[in-house]
């Protein structure tokens, strides 16, 4: 359940990101409209039109907390899929120690505090008549860890954040070279108009100087999607997370019985844990805002 709350906030807010976002870019172009092709007033109102679309976007997705419930249920999910794996492999974690549930998120925001006690709640409920074996155990390993592979041999966590560092590698590209383009688009423009500007129609000259001001500010709005996405940041986190899931693997494979197995379980949540607490401070830090509108 928490899982899929979490999804779909996601989809509302990457939605209203992209509607502000796209609101933004129409908004510049009926100000390139304006200012280089045609001073009309019609220009000033579909401008504002947008602008006023754009904070209604915004303020519905503040009133209604999409932003805030995404990171917390997301946390919250997150956390729990380490306390599930971790009760169904057997893995026990000593009451007075700083593992668990106990630390997470302890340190980061006073706000996030519900998580943990949700966690906590749900720690309390315990099929005494349920007792983990090895079976179980090599179940959470294949599940929980899983292992690379093709597309249709790829499981578990492993295969999530393989999968999602090149999805946020190919996203950062893309947004890299759409800077590029810009770049090479606005000079190719000016030396065209330097070069033969004077013997260029005047239709032909402000289209040309619609593409210029478009350009860069396409690239400028896709970088501010990009930022706040962290995608930059996700992609080293992702490469971390690939290569914590393949090392543990691989020492499960090696491992010598059980109770080695289920100890490098534990670490291997712990360390989910503080990740995943990162990656919740990296976007809380980053809201939804006008920014996009108003820059």
């Amino acid at each position: 359940a928490a899982d899929w709350l979490a999804v779909h906030f996601r989809h509302r807010v990457r939605r209203s990101m992209l509607v502000t976002h796209a609101l933004a870019g129409a908004m510049g172009l009926a100000f390139i409209l304006y200012s280089d092709i045609d001073s009309d007033r019609r220009y000033v109102a579909a401008f504002l039109a947008l602008f006023a679309l754009g904070l209604l976007v915004r303020w519905i997705g503040e009133r209604r907390e999409w932003h805030r419930k995404y990171l917390d249920y997301r946390g919250l999910a997150e956390g729990l899929r380490v306390q599930v794996y971790w009760r169904l492999a057997g893995v026990e974690t000593p009451p007075n120690s700083s593992l668990g549930y106990d630390s997470f998120l302890q340190k980061q925001d006073v706000d996030l505090s519900w998580i943990r006690h949700a966690m906590r709640s749900t720690g309390l409920l315990r099929n005494e008549d349920f007792r983990p074996d090895a079976a179980w155990l090599r179940w959470v390993i294949g599940h929980w860890v899983g292992q690379r592979g093709a597309t249709g041999d790829a499981s578990g966590q492993l295969a999530y954040f393989s999968e999602g560092s090149r999805r946020r590698e190919r996203a950062y590209r893309t947004t890299a070279l759409l800077g590029y383009v810009a770049l090479a688009g606005g000079v190719l423009g000016a030396l065209a108009l330097l070069v033969a500007g004077a013997h260029m129609e005047a239709g032909l000259q402000a289209k040309l100087l619609v593409a210029m001001g478009l350009l860069p500010l396409l690239a400028g709005i896709r970088e501010a999607f990009s930022y706040k996405n962290a995608d930059k940041e996700l992609i080293k986190q992702f490469r971390f997370m690939t290569r914590l899931f393949d090392s543990c693997r691989t020492r499960l494979d090696r491992a010598r019985d059980d109770p080695e197995s289920r100890h490098l379980l534990r670490a291997l949540g712990c360390a989910c844990l503080e990740e995943h607490a990162e990656w919740i401070l990296l976007h809380r830090e980053r809201p939804l805002d006008a920014a996009g509108l108003s820059g």
